[in-house]
């Protein structure tokens, strides 16, 4: 059992956690263990909430503390990987310079390693799903109610000096606007491209300008209940102004991502999260308009391509962060 590790993926609604072998990144079959985070009070209760769903997992598992080779921890924030300090994630209420890792290892006895989510994504993505066999150069994205980002290079994460590194999300490509993201800048590509920030717009111009759309009727007249799920059901069944949002959604991405490009010559980029989801007419939307906003000549040969792991890859690249593994 010691190959088999706790992988933690902790949200902003809700923690997840799971028994995965650490050299194949295969989950037991107890399956994925969740629930809600409570972010409104500060760490003190998603802590707790950590907690009882690393308990879960050994219970459920049939496994002690001793038994396993470690934890790993994914978080939506700046971590530094060596301290485990949990700096200052724009949407976990409280949680700034939090200990995370020494907190974890006082309640558990065992290897407690704590990262960004993205950059454990983009590590299990590497290592085991959509990107296995391109490890030198990888880019990868997720898209769900924010951005985030992380990259591989030569099989490594790159961190920075301070392990802050890869917050490609929080990157301004309208740095005059008025659209403030969560983590207080002007025009992060997360405030424009999100799928929060594509509902939102979405709704005002309904609002503002009355557009016919079938997302009314698939949101039952509350608007506020529109999803870029439904964005993408819309689309699907011919909708012009759903199909307006994502290729408005896949521009923002596409400038944001020509940079990227140009930084780092990727061999290929993954893209995760729920809006990947959208699929082609986004991921067609995304490689239109990057490829005219890099200097990089080879842009139109890198693969964009949608990640293996879809809702569990916060929870198996957790896993990939533990020492040893893979």
């Amino acid at each position: 059992m010691r190959d088999q590790v706790i992988g933690i993926d902790v949200g902003g609604t809700k923690i997840a956690g799971a028994l995965v072998d650490g050299a194949t990144g295969e989950i037991s079959p107890a399956g994925v263990w969740q629930q809600p985070t409570f972010v409104d009070t500060g760490p003190g209760d998603p802590l707790e909430s950590i907690c009882q769903v690393i308990e879960a997992v050994l219970s459920r598992n049939g496994v002690g503390a001793g038994g396993i080779g470690g934890i790993g921890v994914c978080i939506p924030a700046p971590v530094h990987p060596e301290t485990g300090f949990v700096y200052n994630p724009p949407n976990l209420r409280g949680w700034r310079d939090v200990p995370l890792k020494a907190l974890l290892e006082a309640r558990f006895p065992m290897v407690v390693t704590i990262d960004n989510d993205a950059n454990a994504a983009a590590l299990a993505e590497t290592r085991w799903g959509a990107a296995k066999g391109y490890g030198r150069s990888v880019v990868y994205v997720t898209v769900s109610t924010g951005i985030g980002t992380g990259f591989v290079v030569n099989n490594a994460l790159l961190r920075g000096k301070n392990g802050a590194a890869g917050e490609g999300g929080h990157v301004a490509i309208e740095p005059l606007g008025e659209r403030r993201c969560g983590c207080g800048n002007l025009g992060c590509i997360e405030a424009l491209a999100s799928g929060t920030a594509m509902t939102a717009w979405a709704i005002g111009r309904i609002r503002r300008e009355g557009i016919a759309t079938s997302l009314v009727a698939l949101a039952e007249g509350d608007l506020e209940r529109i999803t870029m799920t439904l964005v993408g059901q819309a689309a699907r069944e011919g909708d012009a102004f759903a199909r307006e949002i994502i290729a408005t959604q896949g521009k923002f991405l596409g400038i944001w991502l020509g940079g990227m490009v140009s930084l780092f010559d990727p061999e290929i980029i993954v893209i995760g999260g729920g809006c990947a989801n959208l699929g082609k007419p986004l991921f067609e939307a995304i490689g239109e308009t990057m490829v005219t906003r890099t200097i990089n000549p080879f842009a139109r040969e890198i693969p964009i391509v949608q990640a293996a792991f879809g809702t569990h890859s916060g929870v198996i690249g957790a896993a990939g962060l533990v020492p040893g593994r893979g």
